[in-house]
């Protein structure tokens, strides 16, 4: 990656992280709802018997509740786990409560890594994914460490579904042909679809 990109994917993400945690908790719980209601319409989340959250970190869309209905609903429902702060390669892990997540790498909530519960990604139906902005192309910026993107690798774009605040979307970002794109972002104000 040349300076220039580095430097570029930097400002962005300093930007929009600094946005993001502009947020006020009554309204992350608010736009959330919506968001979840609008999951909620959609046929491939009503199909879908495994599913992928993130549990979410800081000022990121709150899927505590979107667990806690998946798994009421008899999903088998999976969230990212790292077996090491260093370790950058990514496992779904099965979880049936939110308590079963005790464990933080990078300060994010995680469940044990326990080879009977982790899941191989083509056995997950929808993965949703969390970012600190995405653009209407469906590229997403994380953190910068790359995991969700060596994870995603290879997999149909279609299965893939941001989950952002409205005010995180752009019209083009800094992207690299490793970076992979969402098919689908769902915000409180729409659903964009790639």
């Amino acid at each position: 990656m040349s300076d220039y990109l580095k430097s570029e994917k930097r400002k962005v993400r300093y930007e929009f992280l600094a946005l993001r945690n502009k947020i006020k908790m009554d309204l992350a719980l608010n736009y959330s709802a919506v968001i979840f209601a609008k999951i909620q319409k959609l046929s491939a989340y009503n199909k879908a018997k495994t599913v992928m959250f993130y549990l979410s970190y800081g000022s990121e869309v709150i899927t505590d509740g979107m667990v806690n209905s998946a798994v009421n609903k008899r999903k088998t429902v999976v969230v990212p786990a790292l077996k090491t702060f260093e370790d950058e390669k990514m496992y779904a892990v099965k979880i049936s409560r939110l308590e079963d997540a005790s464990q933080f790498v990078y300060g994010i909530r995680q469940p044990e890594i326990i080879p009977d519960n982790i899941i191989e990604r083509d056995n997950i139906d929808l993965i949703f994914v969390p970012g600190l902005a995405f653009d209407v192309s469906g590229y997403r910026m994380g953190y910068g460490k790359g995991c969700y993107d060596r994870w995603l690798k290879n997999l149909p774009s279609e299965k893939i579904i941001g989950l952002a605040y409205d005010f995180q979307i752009t019209g083009k970002l800094p992207s690299e042909k490793y970076d992979i794109p969402v098919g689908i972002i769902i915000t409180e104000k729409r659903i964009i679809r790639n």
